[in-house]
């Protein structure tokens, strides 16, 4: 007769039950680890941490592309902006759309800024001979305003350096990737402008 198995060796009376076949063959199902809830003050730090990032992003963007157009226009012999910058060249493009009467008025909501923003500008304008002021026919106090010769030849110029550089840059964009960019991008100038209301 054999003694019992003692020691390492005896089978112990909490043995693991023999695992199912089908739990050995089938897919490993490992579980997920929960993520820790955020509090809706770490939340709204993160929100707006990443909103100052993008920010910061389309400023140094706009930045860099206003100093991309001077370089490719100095190198060409042409104008960078008519006007000198960005924001007079934006106003010279809304006063040469046509079927518009153009008044400061209608100029500051095209430019989406005050009257006083958009008097301004087109007093810097017409000291550069490229608009010219005129009061209303039958109203003095309305100022209607035009561009003139120079300025439309000016806003020509600007414009046909502008395509090297677009070309350069746009290179490898694509149409999709630019109308998202430029959707969300119009969404926030119209929250920005809205703000100044």
């Amino acid at each position: 007769m054999q003694a019992p198995a003692t020691g390492a060796f005896a089978p112990s009376s909490t043995a693991m039950p023999t695992p199912d076949l089908r739990q050995l063959l089938g897919p490993m199902r490992a579980e997920r680890a929960r993520a820790p809830r955020t509090t809706l003050q770490e939340h709204l730090r993160l929100w707006r941490r990443e909103a100052q990032m993008l920010i910061n992003e389309i400023r140094y963007t706009a930045a860099a592309l206003d100093l991309a157009r001077q370089v490719v226009a100095r190198r060409e012999g042409r104008w960078g902006f008519a006007g000198g910058n960005a924001r007079r060249h934006e106003a010279l493009q809304a006063l040469a759309r046509r079927g518009l009467c153009h008044s400061v008025p209608g100029l500051a909501r095209e430019l989406r800024c005050s009257r006083q923003a958009a008097h301004r500008l087109t007093t810097a304008l017409e000291r550069q001979g490229l608009v010219s002021i005129e009061p209303g026919p039958a109203d003095r106090r309305p100022l209607y305003l035009q561009l003139s010769p120079r300025g439309a030849r000016e806003l020509a110029a600007a414009e046909q350096s502008a395509h090297p550089c677009l070309d350069a840059i746009g290179d490898e964009l694509k149409v999709r990737e630019m109308r998202a960019l430029g959707d969300a991008l119009r969404r926030i100038r119209e929250r920005a402008a809205a703000l100044r209301r």
